[in-house]
């Protein structure tokens, strides 16, 4: 499997808008199934990839389709550069060097509590999640690129 992480995209050979059947040919069944449901949203299914250190989320958008991808293996690269276990000021300055967009960061801690233990950068005009575990990045999350007028996905070609 190609592990290059494609802003928008998805990977090379999982792109956004696959339906879960295509994503099993391609990985094979998921060690572990979380199921949601919603009013508002509907269906959603989160597969676990151990072996990859991969997650994939399947959103009701005329069926279940792939909507993001979450990784937390260092062999995931990202523009040639891997980012998992580097620090917060790493991996910022690397964002910052690539001009994707204005960087959002989030402390993910209880209201209050002032430790930055946990903190979620995002960078939304590409739709970038980057988490981090006491100033570490431990996992990234990436999305299909969102239209803000049609408040809907932006679908790779």
């Amino acid at each position: 499997m190609n592990k290059n992480i494609l802003l928008g995209k998805g990977l090379e050979n999982l792109p956004f808008g696959i339906s879960k059947e295509e994503f099993e040919k391609t990985l094979g069944k998921p060690d572990d199934i979380e199921i949601y449901e919603d009013d508002e949203y509907g269906i959603t299914e989160n597969w676990h990839y151990d072996a990859f250190e991969l997650s994939a989320t399947f959103e009701d958008v005329d069926g279940l389709i792939l909507t993001n991808l979450a990784v937390s293996s260092p062999e995931f690269t990202f523009d040639g550069s891997d980012f998992i276990n580097r620090s917060l000021e790493e991996v910022i300055q690397q964002i910052e060097l690539l001009d994707l967009g204005e960087i959002e960061i989030d402390n993910m801690n209880e209201e209050g509590e002032e430790d930055l233990s946990q903190i979620m950068v995002s960078i939304p005009d590409v739709s970038l999640n980057l988490w981090f575990d006491d100033g570490v990045l431990t996992e990234i999350l990436w999305a299909p690129f969102w239209d803000e007028e049609e408040e809907e996905f932006i679908w790779p070609e």
